[in-house]
């Protein structure tokens, strides 16, 4: 299940837009109700993802890369992704490494995300990822290691994951 220590990080991160998210960590925010009936509490832990990749902007970023999402039973499966996000400028590169929760079928991890991506990269940084496909309620919370020269506002991003 997802730590409930990370509950309020991602619905505040996130923020009202997403009330899936909200009903997926356990409705914390007022009108994550009317979205319970779509998305499941307390997620199980469905495996993890490692994902290289990197990203080039001038107020509209551009990002894209190649992962692998490794499930309980060990099978890999191997992804690519791409997505966008306003307000940033910058160059970076970038590893991501983290847990995948809710996935009851292998095709539920397809499509598109929505969530924050937080940092300043000014060389060496780490960040904090969350994102959920709202479809399929599958959520992704990682740690994104970085070095370039980024800078982004605080605006939600867009990632579409398909499997290779």
């Amino acid at each position: 299940m997802i730590p409930r220590a990370w509950t309020k990080t991602i619905c505040k991160s996130i923020g009202p837009a997403m009330l899936c998210v909200a009903a997926v960590f356990a409705g914390t925010q007022s009108g994550a109700q009317t979205a319970t009936t779509s998305c499941g509490e307390n997620l199980p832990l469905s495996g993890t993802l490692t994902f290289d990749g990197q990203s080039v902007s001038v107020i509209v970023g551009v990002r894209w890369g190649k992962g692998v999402l490794t499930l309980n039973d060990g099978t890999q499966l191997p992804f690519n992704a791409n997505g966008i996000r306003a307000l940033e400028s910058g160059v970076r590169v970038g590893k991501v490494s983290g847990e995948v929760y809710g996935i009851e079928q292998t095709s539920d991890f397809t499509g598109k995300y929505v969530g924050t991506a937080q940092q300043f990269v000014p060389g060496k940084s780490q960040g904090d990822v969350f994102f959920v496909n709202p479809t399929s309620c599958v959520a992704i919370v990682a740690r994104a290691d970085s070095s370039g020269i980024k800078l982004s506002a605080p605006t939600d991003q867009e990632v579409n994951i398909k499997l290779r």
